[in-house]
């Protein structure tokens, strides 16, 4: 995958390994994959070798984003709640993958996220002094670890791959990836369900649960854990394939707890932070927003914080500058995006104007009330920016659907059409072809009315975005269809964009053109 060949990780690892360990005068015996993938998917996994001949198996995670080195996906986190506001409450955050491939000429940016969480077989392997037989009771989640142990596998595991295996790791321009904890973003945005699900299902308590959240989640009870730790992947995983995402063990992230100050972090900086409850955790407690606060050392006895419930899960990412050409483009981009942002009135850039009057001025507090004002200019023409890429998102999305329910609407039209002219040929005067007609009239009026919603979103779209716009969201847009599996609706948002900005071109409509592209 990672190659200039795109081959799948579990190709290439299972050539690597076998004549590193000969090499090495240390063959280990390959684990059965039920010890590191028990619930395997159809979809397309990479795997990733481990000391002693162990794998752990991972999931890629896409963060839909145009082809930009500076673009990132807003996302909303947290849950409105008065009792844990001040931890949770809904924030936006934005975050994107620093892992990108184009096999077939799509551009993907994603992040790896390890499909269940690390087992204690697997921590062996990386830290134990000898190699653990792989076993049944090896498949529970590794706990009664502090996070400086999550760090330490974390830097353990990425140097033994440097050392024996680093064509396992993906390379970002000049620079291999590497194995850490997630960030809070990036367990919280995969929790949720990540690109497979709709931005209503993403903002619910929990990802969309076809049943009973006990054949998802490890939590309090004798319906469920009844206080006991369970093996990994015996339950159903979640949108994007991740197993115990929730309950189980409690998961360590890489950064330390902050408050949340009314949709924003605090600035005072906490403990460690573990996210997706556990088995000791009641089942009305456990959510995607769940976040928890520890102390990193125990006051009773000056030790690092341990839990029997503390666990982790994994993330393999890349640096940002992984290149000096990437830091050019970085720099480029950033010079762009300033200038863009600026709303423009005959030509008059306000940060443009701005920066020149905090250079013309010899005032240095004046200087520094100018720079600030700027940095608040710029700040807010930025989030419009992110505000008007969200709307034409799902302006191109709604066209999508509107044009598929045309073409399905006119194709049960045509069919009852085809009836009622049999029937009125043979009876005119009879009850069906009544019924016929009543319906053909109450599908034509709903035809009718979804072809002006499709028109009025095109033409809206298409005055108020421009055609550099319009392309940088569908790129966008067609990533995020994709990874909810809606590939049908694919054609119908390239033909939407496609017909919008034809529009723009000649600010003429042609209704019937529109239609028969649609039907094409």
């Amino acid at each position: 995958m990672f190659d200039s060949l795109h081959r799948p990780l579990a190709a290439l690892s299972a050539l690597v390994l076998p004549l590193l360990y000969a090499a090495s005068g240390s063959a280990q015996t390959e684990w059965d994959p039920s010890y590191y993938n028990p619930s395997p998917s159809l979809d397309r996994e990479e795997l990733l070798p481990l000391p002693c001949g162990g794998r752990m198996t991972f999931r890629i995670i896409r963060t839909p984003v145009p082809e930009d080195p500076l673009a990132d996906m807003a996302i909303m986190l947290g849950q409105a709640s008065d009792e844990t506001g001040y931890s949770e409450y809904i924030r936006r955050a934005y975050l994107a993958g620093s892992l990108t491939e184009s096999p077939l000429g799509v551009r993907t940016v994603f992040f790896l996220m390890s499909k269940y969480e690390v087992t204690q077989d697997q921590y062996d392997a990386v830290m134990a002094e000898e190699c653990p037989q792989p076993s049944m009771r090896g498949r529970l989640p590794v706990t009664g670890l502090t996070w400086f142990d999550a760090i330490a596998f974390t830097r353990a595991y990425t140097e033994w791959l440097y050392e024996n295996a680093p064509e396992a790791l993906p390379v970002e321009g000049e620079r291999r990836g590497y194995v850490r904890l997630p960030t809070e973003e990036e367990w919280e945005y995969a929790v949720r369900g990540g690109d497979a699900v709709s931005e209503q299902d993403f903002r619910r308590r929990h990802f969309p649960l076809e049943g009973d959240l006990v054949e998802y989640a490890w939590f309090q009870g004798p319906r469920s854990a009844g206080g006991q730790l369970q093996l990994v992947g015996l339950l159903e995983p979640n949108p994007l394939g991740l197993h115990d995402m929730l309950g189980n063990a409690e998961e360590f992230v890489l950064e330390p707890y902050r408050m949340n100050r009314i949709g924003r972090p605090h600035g005072q900086v906490g403990g460690f932070v573990t996210r997706g409850g556990s088995f000791r955790t009641p089942a009305s407690s456990l959510r995607s927003s769940l976040r928890v606060e520890y102390s990193y050392f125990d006051e009773t006895t000056g030790a690092a914080t341990d839990l029997d419930t503390f666990g982790m899960r994994l993330i393999v990412s890349a640096p940002v500058n992984v290149s000096l050409q990437r830091t050019q483009e970085l720099r480029d981009a950033w010079q762009t995006a300033v200038r863009m942002r600026a709303a423009t009135i005959d030509d008059f850039d306000p940060l443009e104007a701005l920066q020149t009057l905090a250079e013309d001025s010899v005032d240095l507090g004046d200087q520094q009330t100018l720079e600030r004002i700027r940095a608040e200019v710029a700040g807010e023409l930025a989030a419009r920016d992110e505000i008007e890429g969200r709307a034409l998102r799902r302006a191109i999305s709604s066209g999508a659907v509107l044009a598929l329910m045309l073409r399905y609407d006119h194709r049960l039209i045509e069919g009852v059409r085809t009836a009622f002219e049999y029937e009125e040929r043979i009876n005119p005067d009879s009850d069906r072809v009544r019924q016929l007609r009543g319906r053909l009239e109450e599908m034509g009026g709903r035809f009718d009315n979804t072809l002006r919603a499709y028109v009025d979103v095109l033409v809206q779209a298409a005055d108020d975005y421009t055609g550099e716009r319009h392309e940088q969201q569908l790129e966008v847009e067609l990533q995020s269809l994709e990874g909810r599996g809606l590939d049908t609706l694919i054609p119908f948002a390239e033909l939407f964009t496609a017909q919008a900005l034809a529009y723009q071109n000649v600010q003429e409509l042609d209704v019937d053109q529109i239609m028969a592209e649609i039907l094409r």
